[in-house]
């Protein structure tokens, strides 16, 4: 479940996403890397935050132009990182996933150079790397904006900040499925991320 669910979730969007698309659309990928830290979550028995360690993330991004300065996208990002409880709680592995349906919409200038507006609306998958705790999904969204630096007729460098919030509404128990040694609550998770890419035009 934690290794098929992202990877059959994103064949059904793109699926859709190419079926609904004009047989004539341009489409692009992009390939991203970047770092991004996290807040928003809180061990019930001490009051105070748990600590979701800032790490590096990868992603990648289909694109289908919708019009001069428009383009629908797919997106999904990934981040492997360390929840720390507290309260004497041992630390654990944290892999945290968005697959986003969204878009761009480039300011004052034609698809593939300058400023742009990012978004998107989907899901976070948490997977937590230990026993006692288990998987959650939950509806999220993300915001952000952007630069993109021509490299040739098909080729770009893309460098984006994006804000990704995700709705947890838990008063206890989150992430937990039973025996956790620490119980963690959130009413949303917040994360701030800084990445660049390159994209490919065809």
């Amino acid at each position: 479940m934690k290794t098929t669910f992202p990877l059959l979730a994103s064949a059904l969007v793109a699926t859709l996403v190419s079926a609904a698309a004009p047989a004539s659309a341009q489409a692009s990928l992009t390939l991203f890397t970047g770092y991004a830290g996290s807040s928003g979550v809180e061990n019930v028995s001490t009051g105070t935050n748990a600590d979701m360690k800032s790490a590096a993330t990868y992603g990648v991004a289909l694109g289908m132009v919708l019009d001069p300065s428009r383009e629908l996208q797919l997106y999904y990002n990934q981040q492997s990182t360390t929840l720390s409880p507290g309260d004497a709680a041992a630390p654990f592995d944290l892999t945290i996933r968005y697959l986003h349906v969204g878009g761009t919409l480039f300011i004052d200038r034609p698809i593939g150079q300058g400023f742009y507006a990012v978004g998107g609306v989907g899901i976070t998958h948490f997977s937590p790397g230990t026993s006692g705790y288990s998987d959650e999904v939950k509806p999220s969204i993300n915001l952000g904006f952007g630069y993109m630096l021509p490299l040739g007729d098909r080729i770009a460098l893309r460098a984006e900040a994006r804000g990704y919030f995700t709705l947890v509404n838990s008063s206890g128990g989150f992430l937990c499925s039973g025996g956790c040694v620490a119980v963690l609550k959130s009413e949303a998770v917040t994360q701030y991320e800084a990445k660049i890419g390159l994209m490919a035009r065809f």
